[in-house]
């Protein structure tokens, strides 16, 4: 063999050794490349494990809050949650601990855990709808039921003023009579002559009422002259207070016991303090802040 077809063969030799050093190259790097596209492919599914992983823990323990929540709503109107939704709230309160205390991602456990927050969302969310109702029943409850206490209030109120009128003592047959003495007899006549008048005898009945209370009343006259002046005597006027916040002058007092039944009053004698003058001289009778019944006389 010459030396030229030798040199050949060993060039022959070296392609082929660099051929198949090649093929193994490329056989490695695509062996490589495939395990490098297995670990990122392993890498992004527990990346997605874990922030699923992550999300259903953050919505498991937004559900548990949820849950207590609704629970203390219930309790506010005296009810509790029922035993399914208990063991239900338990169940994902119990997944949730495993997730978190397990450093590898279980796919299982979220999944299970997915699953429990579904079922038990639904269920809240059917109960929270049921409580919106029921609070707009109550609601509604609420507002009849003021509604109600006011209008008995009302009626209370009205049905108490109605009483505190029908309580009130009215008089009848007052008698106002205008006295002169004579000066020969000394005896007290009637008379009409303003000038000639010494004394007003003043005499009238409370009608009956079986509605006002018995007991002890305190009567206020009031003697008012045609200049629209009460006439008084020193130590026996004064002032008495209405019940609408106002007062009026008497000329003055007596008491008498009331016991529902009709009452005369005796009669009292008033003497004016000076001559009256002509004119209309009205009597006006009060107990306890109203009035009782009133008279006119007209004298000449």
């Amino acid at each position: 063999m010459s030396n030229q077809s030798k040199n050949k063969s060993i060039l022959y030799v070296i392609i082929l050794i660099l051929l198949v050093f090649n093929l193994g190259l490329f056989y490695l790097w695509q062996a490589g490349k495939g395990e490098k596209n297995a670990v990122v492919k392993v890498n992004e599914e527990m990346n997605a494990t874990l922030e699923e992983r992550n999300k259903a823990i953050s919505a498991a323990e937004a559900l548990i809050e949820q849950y207590r929540n609704d629970s203390a709503t219930l309790a506010q109107n005296g009810e509790k949650m029922s035993t399914e939704l208990a063991a239900r709230s338990s169940e994902i309160a119990r997944l949730t601990y495993l997730l978190k205390k397990n450093d590898k991602n279980s796919r299982m456990l979220v999944e299970e855990l997915t699953n429990k927050i579904k079922e038990l969302g639904s269920k809240l969310a059917a109960l929270e709808n049921e409580n919106v109702q029921l609070k707009d029943r109550n609601d509604s409850l609420q507002n009849q039921n003021m509604s109600l206490y006011a209008k008995n209030t009302n009626l209370e109120l009205e049905s108490k003023k109605l009483r505190n009128l029908a309580a009130r003592l009215t008089t009848q047959d007052i008698r106002v009579e205008t006295l002169k003495k004579q000066s020969l007899t000394g005896k007290e006549v009637n008379t009409i002559r303003a000038r000639s008048v010494d004394a007003l005898r003043i005499s009238f009945n409370i009608s009956e009422n079986n509605v006002a209370e018995a007991g002890d009343r305190e009567i206020f006259v009031k003697i008012t002259g045609p200049e629209g002046i009460t006439l008084s005597q020193s130590g026996q006027g004064g002032i008495v207070e209405l019940e609408n916040g106002k007062s009026t002058k008497y000329s003055y007092k007596t008491s008498v016991v009331f016991e529902k039944d009709l009452k005369q009053v005796p009669s009292s004698i008033w003497k004016p303090s000076q001559k009256l003058n002509p004119g209309k001289y009205s009597v006006e009778v009060y107990t306890e802040g109203y009035l009782m019944g009133s008279q006119v006389v007209d004298l000449k």
